[in-house]
């Protein structure tokens, strides 16, 4: 067995009523910081929650993240809590609003440039402490230290992480996820599909990250071949369940090429990060197998064993096209040049050359 280390503090609460540990968790705490959107904390209960059950806060909300959140929203979110003298952020929502919290409370606490936060190696001052709440079941955020921010100039997403951003505590209970929709819960439930195989394929992988790639691929296949019925708790309960397991495996693996392709369709074009990554995830595979990965021989064993159709639930995302469907040519190669400046494809599988994507992306 090679060598390998790892590192998760985040202490995580999971399952349903897990919710009922923020009473013990927001106790040394009078003054809180809420991150989230712009409506998902009233869709979901979770405002009604927080004005019932902590009436003797001072919670200020900050609700204000957009999907893919910009460099000016963590900046003005950070300038919030600093300005409400928050003492705890809390951090509500999918994957926007969790990176966004764990941004905004190094902010908060270091009022800095974010050029020039993002390239110091260390932060000055201790971020505020962050409980993460997620009400997606994709991110796998508040697992892990990452914070992806967009420049909206340069139309560029951000890796903001610092050795010291991970939340302290996550508290993941699918009660959360029962307003959702069923094609934000497949979107989602596939972004955390391609954690698990991206974690299990990366060069940076190793047996601890591995042994929770598989159970995450395992659980998340499981549930679509059951035929992912959205009003049932045990489909929620499962997808939430894959969703952390992806989040502590890309703590340890980072992603691969598909995540950085996927970046150029969000930015671009709009498409739900989730969704992204399902349209790219055939092609990705065929990279594998024509590279000769030997761990897609796993992948495809789980796919075949599931009987997995990724046509179906891409149907079921709106978007059962190819990426020809999505993209001129010009833009296919602006997507390949883009995805090949980022960090991500460096942890591939196989060596990702230009006109090796090109020449299978172009397939179909």
């Amino acid at each position: 067995m090679q060598q390998f280390s790892f590192h998760s503090p985040v202490k995580a609460f999971f399952g349903f009523n897990a919710i009922d540990n923020l009473k013990t968790l927001l106790a040394p705490y009078k003054t809180v910081c809420v991150v989230c959107g712009a409506t998902s904390a009233e869709k979901t209960g979770f405002r009604k929650y927080m004005d019932e059950y902590f009436k003797d806060k001072d919670i200020h909300w900050f609700n204000r993240i957009e999907e893919n959140p910009s460099i000016n929203t963590i900046l003005k979110g950070g300038k919030f809590a600093r300005e409400c003298k928050a003492e705890i952020v809390i951090g509500f929502g999918g994957g926007s609003p969790l990176d966004a919290s764990k941004a905004i409370a190094a902010f908060a606490t270091n009022n800095k440039g974010f050029y020039e936060l993002l390239t110091e190696e260390k932060l000055e001052h201790a971020p505020l402490p962050v409980i993460c709440i997620p009400s997606t079941c994709g991110t796998g955020s508040e697992m892990n230290n990452y914070s992806i921010v967009t420049d909206t100039e340069k139309l560029d997403k951000l890796n903001f992480a610092k050795e010291n951003t991970f939340p302290k505590y996550a508290v993941i209970d699918p009660v959360f996820l029962r307003s959702l929709n069923r094609k934000t819960i497949y979107a989602t439930a596939f972004d955390a599909l391609t954690h698990c195989i991206e974690g299990f394929v990366s060069v940076r992988s190793n047996p601890f990250s591995d042994s929770h790639a598989v159970t995450g691929m395992e659980i998340i296949l499981a549930t679509f071949a059951a035929g992912a019925d959205t009003s049932k708790d045990e489909t929620l309960l499962n997808f939430l369940y894959g969703s952390t397991l992806g989040g502590v495996v890309i703590l340890h693996t980072a992603t691969t090429v598909l995540h950085a392709l996927g970046y150029y369709l969000t930015n671009e074009k709009k498409i739900h990060h989730g969704t992204a990554n399902a349209i790219l995830l055939p092609y990705y595979l065929e990279m594998m197998r024509e590279s000769g990965v030997q761990k897609c021989q796993v992948v495809d064993a789980l796919l075949e064993k599931y009987g997995f159709d990724i046509s179906r639930w891409q149907d079921a995302l709106g978007y059962d096209v190819s990426i020809r469907d999505v993209l001129t040519e010009d833009e296919l190669e602006n997507m390949v040049d883009y995805a090949l400046t980022k960090k991500n494809s460096e942890w591939s599988p196989f060596e990702p050359k230009r006109e090796f994507l090109l020449e299978v992306l172009r397939r179909y």
